[in-house]
């Protein structure tokens, strides 16, 4: 449970697509190397919201289905979280906090996204965070 739990929180990670400079620009004009760390900063906030947001889900979901106490949820999280070098005050962002719970009702009996939710958690992410 906990691998299928761990690929699911990486594909969520990784999944969510890179803003592109091209999006942003015309194709030939390059982007000041500020801006680039910029856009870099934006897209990796909105990555680490994800994590969160999913940790959070399924950590909440573990407790609803009484597998993990809320003591144990909440320290596993923190841990999770800082082993990666993510703050736990991530958990209060508001848009973690909106988006969890929406997260969470797409995960199934055993608290990991089935295939056809994975996509919609990716779009969700993409959308809320």
């Amino acid at each position: 449970m906990l691998m299928g739990f761990q690929r699911t929180l990486a594909a969520l990670l990784l999944g969510l697509p890179l803003a592109s400079a091209s999006a942003v620009v015309a194709e030939d004009a390059p982007l000041a190397p500020e801006v680039q760390r910029r856009v870099a900063v934006v897209v990796l906030a909105r990555r680490i919201r994800g994590y969160a947001a999913m940790a959070k889900a399924s950590s909440d979901c573990l407790v609803e289905k009484g597998r993990l106490q809320r003591s144990q949820a909440d320290q596993a999280l923190a841990n999770t979280l800082e082993e990666l070098g993510i703050s736990r005050g991530v958990l209060v962002n508001p848009l973690v906090v909106a988006v969890s719970p929406r997260l969470q009702r797409l995960l199934d009996d055993s608290c990991a996204l089935g295939p056809g939710q994975e996509a919609e958690a990716l779009q969700l992410a993409e959308n809320e965070l």
